[in-house]
C-alpha cells in the first residue's frame, strides 16, 4: 500500500473523529509495538526508502500478526503526525468499546469518568487504570473519547486494552445496579483511612473542580478525598485517580 493523498485524508478524517469506519490513529513506535502484540492493529504505515528502513522489526511483527502495511515518504508522516517530532510510523487500530452491560457486570474496579473534558487527562487516567487493575471504563457524558487522538496518545496506547463503554450517567448507574459507587469528592472521608474495600466498585471520577455530575452523585452511595494543604484548592483529575486506585488497590 502507498500513502497517497486520498489515504492521507482518510487517516486524517479517522484522527479527527470524522469517519465512519471504527478505527483509530495510533502513534510512536513503543504504543505501535504494544497495538501489534496484543491484536488491535487493523493497518501499520511507516516511513522507509530505498536507502532506509528504520522500523523493518514493526513490519517483521505486524506481518506474523497478518496486518496490511502501507509505506509514505517523511513529508506524509510529518503532514499526519500530531507529535513534535513525528517518528514515521503510525497504525489504525481498534478499538475496545462494548456494550454498556457487559462492561457494567465486569468484576473488579471500573472506572466511571463523568464530564472529563480534557482529552490528556483522560488518557492520563486511563494510563493510571491500567497500571492499578482496573478491569473497565465507563465512560459518562461530557467526557472526551478515550480513543481520540490526544486521549491515546496520553495514555501511551493502553487505552486499547481496557474495555469501556459509553452512556449518560442515568444509563451507566442504572448499568451498575447494586454495585458499589464510591465517587472522588474534595470533601469526602479520608482516603488513607479506608477500611475493607469490597471487590466489586465502581469509582467516579469527575473533572477537577466541579466534579462529578448529578446523576453520578445520586448512584455514589459513598465519598472519598485526599486531604491537602490549605490554599490548594483540587488536585488534578489523573493525579487524584491515582492516588485514590492505589490507595484501593492496597487495601482491597
Amino acid at each position: 500500500m502507498i500513502l497517497t493523498t486520498a489515504e492521507r485524508r482518510r487517516i486524517d478524517d479517522i484522527a479527527r473523529g470524522r469517519s465512519a469506519e471504527p478505527l483509530f490513529v495510533l502513534e510512536g513506535r513503543r504504543a505501535v509495538r504494544d497495538a501489534l502484540e496484543n491484536n488491535v492493529v487493523a493497518e501499520l504505515w511507516v516511513h522507509s526508502t530505498e536507502y532506509e528502513d528504520p522500523h523493518a522489526d514493526l513490519r517483521a511483527l505486524a506481518s506474523e500478526r497478518g496486518v496490511p502495511v502501507g509505506h509514505g515518504g517523511a513529508k506524509d508522516f510529518e503532514r499526519l503526525g500530531k507529535t513534535v517530532s513525528p517518528q514515521g510510523v503510525l497504525a489504525l487500530v481498534h478499538g475496545a468499546e462494548r456494550p454498556l452491560a457487559a462492561v457494567a457486570a465486569l468484576p473488579g474496579l471500573l472506572l466511571w469518568l463523568d464530564g472529563v473534558q480534557d482529552p490528556g487527562n483522560v488518557g492520563a487516567i486511563v494510563r493510571v487504570a491500567v497500571a492499578f487493575g482496573a478491569a473497565g471504563l465507563l465512560v459518562g457524558e461530557g467526557t472526551a473519547h478515550p480513543l481520540g487522538l490526544k486521549a491515546l496518545r496520553a495514555s501511551t496506547g493502553l487505552a486499547l486494552r481496557v474495555p469501556y463503554a459509553r452512556g449518560d450517567g442515568d444509563a451507566i448507574a442504572a448499568a451498575l445496579g447494586t454495585r458499589d459507587v464510591w465517587m472522588l469528592e474534595r470533601d469526602g472521608e479520608d482516603v488513607f483511612a479506608l477500611g475493607d474495600v469490597p471487590s466489586d466498585l465502581a469509582l467516579v471520577v469527575g473533572a477537577e473542580g466541579p466534579g462529578p455530575g448529578a446523576a453520578a452523585r445520586a448512584a455514589a452511595n459513598r465519598a472519598l478525598g485526599i486531604p491537602i494543604e490549605p490554599g490548594v484548592d483540587s488536585l488534578n483529575a489523573a493525579v487524584a485517580a491515582g492516588i485514590v486506585m492505589a490507595v484501593l488497590r492496597r487495601t482491597r
